[in-house]
């Protein structure tokens, strides 16, 4: 099996900008157009997408997801910007669920490993349970082995087909209601993600990747830093509907700027 982990060490003095969540393709991505995101290639070498960069499970979107993948791959070239995917739970084709950089100093992935459900508010766990329970059994080495752990992560985005809306409902505002607060519990399961996502994301690196002293991750489409003792971790938000995406510049492996991207 080929890890699931890779490891770059970019040449001294090289620009590294990392953001995630672009979603292309999905209907509530607000990418902008590409003669306009453009500008997210100014001024650095290396992109680096932290996950989710296009929707490429069996959905609606695949098909445009795919294309506009493609074509975001072929503006880097042209641009000479390197460009590194990392998976997210919306493309697990994509080889590299980890990624570190300058020794295991960086550490930039999508987060849903941080999660063995992947995402237990989403429609595709919660009805689905215990399906996914059982696939968590089975990877009886997940807490120690962080290729297994990540390797769950993966199996879990096949596991089940994407849930997109409550079918047969086609008042827009009513279905929009059911999105968000049906079930119950998933709203609650929604905020405390939020709410947890730094102290999570701290305790996942304590435990499989100490040497890590910034760790960045998007997944939970909402921006945030945090600093526990020598370790930064950094959310770069999504490029979605009620949604900020924000873009973390690196050089050497040094923060220079945490910032949204103006769209």
């Amino acid at each position: 099996m080929n890890s699931c982990i890779r490891h770059l060490e970019p040449a001294p003095g090289t620009r590294v900008r990392v953001v995630s969540d672009l979603h292309l393709g999905h209907e509530r991505c607000e990418v902008p157009p590409f003669s306009r995101l453009e500008s997210l290639l100014e001024g650095t070498d290396m992109l680096i997408v932290a996950g989710d960069m296009a929707e490429t499970r069996v959905c609606p979107w695949q098909e445009q997801g795919i294309a506009r993948r493609e074509a975001l791959r072929n503006m880097c070239r042209e641009k000479g910007v390197e460009l590194v995917e990392v998976s997210g739970n919306h493309d697990p084709d994509v080889p590299t669920l980890l990624l570190q950089m300058w020794g295991g100093r960086v550490a930039i992935m999508h987060g849903h490993a941080l999660y063995k459900e992947v995402a237990p508010w989403s429609w595709e766990y919660l009805r689905n349970k215990a399906a996914c329970q059982e696939l968590i059994r089975r990877y009886t080495d997940a807490e120690t082995s962080l290729e297994s752990r990540l390797e769950l992560s993966r199996e879990m985005c096949q596991l089940t087909a994407p849930i997109l809306r409550r079918e047969g409902i086609r008042n827009p505002l009513l279905r929009g209601f059911m999105h968000c607060f049906w079930p119950p519990e998933r709203p609650f399961r929604i905020v405390w993600s939020w709410l947890s996502c730094g102290r999570r994301a701290e305790q996942f690196a304590r435990q499989y990747l100490p040497r890590a002293e910034i760790l960045i991750l998007g997944h939970f489409h909402r921006s945030g830093s945090w600093s526990f003792a020598s370790r930064r971790i950094l959310n770069t938000g999504a490029w979605f509907r009620h949604a900020s995406p924000y873009v973390v510049d690196m050089q050497d492996a040094r923060i220079l700027r945490y910032y949204p991207f103006p769209r």
